[in-house]
């Protein structure tokens, strides 16, 4: 009983926060008839109870609240022009120029959320109702849907509309009411960004592409071998060189339990490739031992360097990975190839690249670096070497004289 009466409301209290942290924050445009004192937040975003303090101040000399509420709305909307230069509230900035007293706030809380907490009677129309009609309202607050898109009509020229609508509205309730604030806002944002990172850009390795390309690559999973390439291979003997349609087929042998053999095939009329990739493992790695290709039922064996290998858990990665023999006259290229086996589940690891750290363009800086250093120390050293006079002359008083010898 105690845990309830204790803990049930700090964890309603906690949910309530987070909810608030979630909402959303829209502009606010507001004038009236009354001189508004402008209050300067601390912050750059203004929360859903500080925006109710400051409706509350507002109200103290008792106004007719018009509340023109967007469905979405952001700060962006104000900034954007049409090919004349002409933005999408002009009657709006008009106000400022009729001497009337206008705020702008770009980043509120949940505004419409605060005007209905006030301890007011609250009235709400739909744009479309509200012109329909000459009869308005008198309750404290009015809060009119602006939702009334077309079909066929484009955002800029919905709100120039609605500006046109908004202006010609406030003149009405102006003439039936002295005291007059409206506020003009939006129920969500129209633009959405994300404001954090929450995750490290890294270079990606891996067969997962970015979010806004397509993977056109092929991936192969079978019986604990995974083989990746961005797309199809290509083989190059003395006498041709054709691109190889590598399927999504292959083949996996196992002798014990440490040795794999993959066996990737390319078979067409007048081609026929296969492609035999043979591991071992150790304590901590596994190696790729050799690679060899079968052309027109004749084996070849490729040079593999001994770097083709990763740690367990870890796969092994080239952009361009190109294999010759020891003659040099037949060639393979396999494109974003990336391969572990041992894998225990369907995921690559972590990706071992082929290009080390220290690349070519790395090595190139440094190596200007060091010059551009040792230019720099050998002048320094040069320039306090120079010896300067510390004897002079005097006009007055007798010559100088310095011998061979100083």
């Amino acid at each position: 009983m105690a845990f309830h009466k204790f803990f049930l409301p700090l964890i309603l209290a906690v949910l309530g926060t987070n909810c608030g942290e979630c909402a959303e924050f829209v502009p606010v445009y507001m004038w009236g008839t009354n001189k508004m004192s402008e209050h300067v937040p601390a912050l750059h975003k203004i929360s859903e109870d500080s925006f109710k303090d400051t409706l509350l101040e507002y109200l103290k000399d008792d106004p007719y609240v018009l509340v023109f509420a967007e469905h979405t709305l952001s700060p962006e909307d104000f900034a954007q022009h049409d090919q004349n230069g002409e933005t999408a509230f002009p009657k709006l900035y008009e106000l400022k120029k009729q001497k009337q007293h206008v705020t702008y706030k770009p980043y509120v809380q949940n505004p419409i959320g605060a005007i209905k907490q006030l301890d007011k009677d609250v009235t709400e129309l739909s744009i479309a109702s509200l012109l329909s009609t000459s009869d308005v309202p008198k309750k404290n607050i009015l809060i009119i849907d602006l939702n009334d898109a077309k079909d066929d009509e484009q955002r800029f020229h919905m709100l120039k509309r609605h500006d046109s609508d908004i202006v010609s509205i406030y003149k009405d309730i102006l003439q039936q009411h002295k005291n007059v604030l409206v506020i003009y806002t939006a129920h969500h944002t129209s633009w959405v960004a994300p404001e954090e990172v929450t995750h490290r850009k890294l270079r990606s390795l891996l067969q997962e592409p970015a979010e806004d390309k397509e993977d056109t690559g092929i991936i192969f999973n079978k019986d604990n071998v995974l083989l990746y390439l961005t797309s199809n291979g290509e083989f190059s003997s003395r006498n041709d060189s054709k691109k190889i349609n590598i399927t999504k087929d292959f083949e996996v042998t196992v002798s014990g339990s440490d040795n794999y053999t993959v066996s990737v095939k390319h078979d067409s009329d007048d081609l026929e490739i296969e492609i035999v990739i043979t591991f071992s493992n150790s304590t901590r790695y596994w190696y790729i031992n050799s690679i060899a290709t079968t052309y027109n039922r004749q084996k070849i064996v490729l040079k593999v360097s001994k770097d083709y290998f990763a740690p367990f858990g870890f796969s092994y990665h080239c952009g361009g990975f190109n294999l010759t023999n020891e003659r040099r006259d037949i060639s393979l290229l396999l494109p974003g190839f990336q391969i572990q086996p041992f894998v225990p589940n369907a995921t690559f690891g972590d990706a071992y690249n082929c290009v080390g750290f220290t690349s070519v363009p790395i090595w190139s800086g440094l190596f200007v670096t060091f010059i551009l250093l040792l230019i720099i120390t050998f002048g320094l050293t040069m320039m306090m070497d120079i010896k300067t006079m510390d004897r002079f002359d005097d006009p007055k008083g007798k010559t100088i004289t310095i011998s061979a010898t100083e």
